[in-house]
């Protein structure tokens, strides 16, 4: 069971870059959620300004879940990181975003009702706000990652032979010239010899094998504008920070994460961004 829960999982979308969306969509759908249902038996409550209360505790979700975003990834960098995500991780994490906005929850209506704090209050909107939100969302973790570990299952991609690659896709001889944002600096590599190319804040590195060693050449400008003067069909973008040599690529393995690619004459794998999923298994596709 514990080696289950070890397994790798997608990061918590709060801890992404779409933790805006994901906030504001949340605290909304709660919002909404409240004033049309009324449950936990708001339904009999009457004050002249009910909607308005009760859409507010969507505005206390938005709230701490934003500052979730904001803040915990830079106390815990490593724990938060997208390869140390697991299963547990996300059952954690979910459990203590339920148990933040409930003392969300048990702050504003001390608030709004004049109420003073009590254990006993602040055990009931945790168990209302767990209610709501515990049990569905650890089933949805726990189906998610059978879909994503269906999804990015490999055993109908392989790595092709060079006796299995089209006459016309084939890069003996074939370079590619990388320009730099000043026009002048450029760099030509072989496409046998290339192996990857990785954002590097301002600049893009260019690794390959050359001289039976690893080269590498930094260039001042960004991965799209690389990627926008490569028109070779094996290299590709496969993540935000990396252009990569298909041709170069070994032995796929997948998880629920998503595909991870080995490269000849490299150690580490590459990632395989899931905007990207599609792209790169119709080329290893049996």
């Amino acid at each position: 069971m514990l080696s289950y829960f070890s397994q790798p999982y997608p990061l918590n979308t709060l801890l992404t870059r779409n933790w805006f969306l994901t906030s504001a969509g949340t605290g909304t759908f709660i919002a909404v959620f409240l004033i049309l249902f009324q449950p936990f038996g708001s339904a009999g409550w009457h004050d002249p300004y009910k909607l308005s209360i009760l859409a507010g505790y969507g505005g206390v979700t938005f709230v701490c879940l934003a500052g979730i975003s904001l803040i915990i990834p830079r106390l815990f960098r490593d724990w938060t990181s997208e390869s140390h995500w697991t299963i547990g991780r996300e059952i954690v994490g979910i459990l203590f975003i339920l148990t933040v906005i409930a003392a969300g929850n048990l702050l504003y209506s001390q608030w709004m009702f004049n109420n003073t704090f009590s254990l006993s209050g602040f055990l009931l909107w945790l168990g209302i706000t767990m209610s709501i939100g515990a049990i569905p969302t650890t089933v949805i973790t726990l189906l998610n990652h059978s879909r994503l570990l269906r999804k990015y299952a490999t055993e109908s991609l392989r790595v092709k032979n060079e006796n299995e690659v089209p006459e016309k896709t084939n890069v003996l001889g074939s370079t590619i010239t990388l320009i730099a944002e000043n026009e002048k600096d450029s760099l030509t590599v072989a496409v046998d010899e290339l192996l990857f190319i990785e954002s590097a804040n301002n600049y893009s590195e260019v690794v390959f094998w050359q001289s039976q060693k690893h080269q590498k050449v930094l260039i001042r400008s960004s991965l799209s504008r690389l990627e926008e003067q490569i028109s070779h069909g094996d290299v590709i973008r496969c993540h935000r920070s990396f252009i990569i040599n298909l041709r170069q690529v070994n032995k796929i393995s997948g998880n629920a994460q998503g595909y991870k690619l080995e490269l000849h004459n490299w150690d580490s794998p590459l990632p395989v961004a899931r905007r990207y999923t599609d792209l790169v298994a119709n080329y290893f596709r049996k």
